[in-house]
C-alpha cells in the first residue's frame, strides 16, 4: 500500500526511537521494531530473530508416552501412550513393540532407571537414535525383555492430535452429532490438509 495505511512512517520512527536507550539485547531490539510493525495494521509481516547468544540445545529423547516413577521400587510405569495421528505416532506403538500401558521401564541402554533422579537423565541425545529399552509388565528388573526404540525429538503433534480428537468427541456428544468440528492450525500446506481431512467426512452435518 503505497500510503502505508496512512501511518507516517517516519513519525512512528521517532515515536519509538526514545527506547532504544533501554534495549540490552537482540531480542529487546526485536520487540520495539515488532511493535512499530502493528502500527502498520497488516498481516504477514515479521521480524527475524537476528543473532543473540543462547545457549546450545540438547536433543532429548521422548517416548511419547507419561510416565511415573513407581515410590517403592524406582521403576518407571507407563501410564499412558499417546495415540498416535496419521502423521505422527509414539515410539512406544511400532510394529513389534508390544509395549502396553502399565508396563514399566527398568533400564535404558543397561543403566537401571532406579540409578537416576529422573529417567530422562537417560535419555538426553537419545532422538532418532536406536535405544534399547529394558521392559517388564511388573516393577522389577527380573525378566525384563529388550526391545529397540528410536524415541521422538517432539512430543508435540501427538498431543495436539489426541487434543483435536478430545474435541470433535466433546462437540459429536453434546451436539448428537448435528455439529461438526474442524481445527485449522495454520493456512500452510499442513493446515490446509487438515481442513480437507476433517471437512469433508463431516459435509453431512447440520452446522
Amino acid at each position: 500500500v503505497e500510503n502505508i495505511h496512512g501511518v507516517d512512517w517516519k513519525a512512528i520512527k521517532e515515536k519509538y526511537a526514545v527506547l532504544l536507550p533501554y534495549v540490552k539485547t537482540r531480542l529487546d531490539l526485536n520487540y520495539i521494531i515488532g511493535a512499530m510493525i502493528a502500527e502498520l495494521a497488516c498481516g504477514h509481516a515479521y521480524v527475524n530473530p537476528g543473532e543473540y547468544p543462547k545457549p546450545e540445545r540438547i536433543g532429548m529423547g521422548l517416548l511419547g508416552a507419561e510416565l511415573s516413577r513407581d515410590e517403592q521400587t524406582g521403576f518407571y510405569r507407563i501410564d499412558r501412550i499417546l495415540p498416535g495421528a496419521p502423521y505422527s505416532r509414539s515410539p512406544l506403538t511400532e510394529p513389534g513393540m508390544n509395549i502396553e500401558e502399565g508396563d514399566y521401564i527398568t533400564a535404558i541402554d543397561g543403566v537401571p532407571t532406579t540409578s537416576v533422579r529422573n529417567i530422562y537423565q537417560l535419555l538426553i541425545g537419545k532422538a532418532g537414535v536406536l535405544t534399547e529399552l529394558s521392559v517388564s509388565s511388573k516393577a522389577a528388573a527380573d525378566g525384563a525383555r529388550k526391545v529397540v526404540v528410536r524415541p521422538t525429538d517432539n512430543e508435540y503433534p501427538l498431543y495436539h492430535y489426541n487434543w483435536v480428537q478430545k474435541n470433535l468427541r466433546r462437540v459429536e456428544e453434546a451436539t448428537d452429532g448435528r455439529v461438526g468440528y474442524i481445527y485449522i492450525p495454520d493456512m500452510g500446506p499442513e493446515g490446509l490438509n487438515e481442513f480437507a481431512r476433517y471437512f469433508y467426512p463431516q459435509l453431512d452435518k447440520e452446522a
